[in-house]
């Protein structure tokens, strides 16, 4: 059995020098990529179906001793991973497992270039709650597991259920559970950084918590804003150092900027596109 990281990024490019992004093979192409396309949709619409009743099982038999439900979560985390991690032609390829702080409440955040960012995120196998939108409550399956496993719902613009979201996070940060976040708030339509909300930030200030910066590549060719063609390829996910919201005096807005330069610096690596 091999390290965690080694496990996550089987089958996945040896990394790069001066931490760019692995050289990645071509995605296939024509009538490959149709079939692919002609059969991963329903596969995925299917076994959200099927996986939902195990998640439900698993949610009824450990609620009493597993308030955390870290076992609902561990399984949530195969579950979405696999239609990435284990795809034909793709693979996730994970980085700085060892910054994690162990033991410790924190709040992860990443940039957002696709939906299947998500699938990448769960490729770290972390314990954490999501912070979504209320729509994606809404889903069959998907929406509901995520009501079992306790994410976050947040109706943009509205303020009682911003309150709400806070009161809710505030509680989860205090009882020793981490959650993760979008900052962007929606995804890129050319995978560059856009402006960051300060919710987040603000979470992290006011309750002492680090923010544990991650930085997706490679998602946004996969499936771009808008598209509905899947063209399957390695993605990297890259854990950053934890930055403690002292680093920024407890400012939320300075912290805010702090996080979204080291992530841009980190993404500029990445592309190569380092001075």
């Amino acid at each position: 059995m091999g390290t965690p990281e080694a496990e996550i990024a089987k089958g996945a490019a040896p990394a790069a020098r001066g931490g760019q992004q692995p050289a990645r093979p071509p995605p296939p192409s024509g009538v490959v990529l149709l079939v692919y396309n002609l059969l991963y949709w329903p596969y995925l619409l299917g076994t959200c179906a099927v996986l939902f009743f195990p998640a439900l099982l698993i949610w009824f038999c450990t609620f009493f001793w597993d308030p955390k439900l870290r076992a609902l979560g561990r399984f949530t985390s195969l579950w979405g991973a696999h239609y990435l991690a284990w795809a034909p032609f793709a693979g996730v390829t994970v980085e700085g497992l060892t910054r994690v702080p162990r033991g410790s409440a924190c709040i992860y955040v990443s940039n957002h270039q696709s939906m299947v960012d998500i699938l990448a995120v769960f490729a770290t196998y972390l314990p954490f709650k999501w912070v979504s939108k209320v729509e994606n409550f809404y889903a069959p399956f998907l929406g509901w597991n995520m009501a079992l496993n306790g994410y976050v719902a947040l109706k943009r613009g509205h303020l009682p259920s911003i309150m709400r979201m806070v009161r809710r996070c505030n509680a989860l940060l205090k009882n020793g559970e981490s959650l993760f976040v979008f900052p962007e708030g929606t995804r890129s339509p050319d995978g560059e950084l856009r402006p960051f909300f300060n919710g987040a930030f603000r979470l992290s200030a006011r309750n002492r918590v680090p923010i544990v910066p991650m930085v997706i590549e490679g998602t946004h060719d996969i499936l771009p804003k808008g598209k509905f063609r899947i063209v399957p390829q390695h993605v990297l996910v890259r854990i950053l150092d934890p930055i403690d919201p002292a680093a920024a005096d407890y400012n939320h807005k300075r912290l805010s900027e702090l996080v979204r330069d080291r992530m841009r610096e980190e993404q500029d690596r990445i592309r190569g596109r380092a001075a």
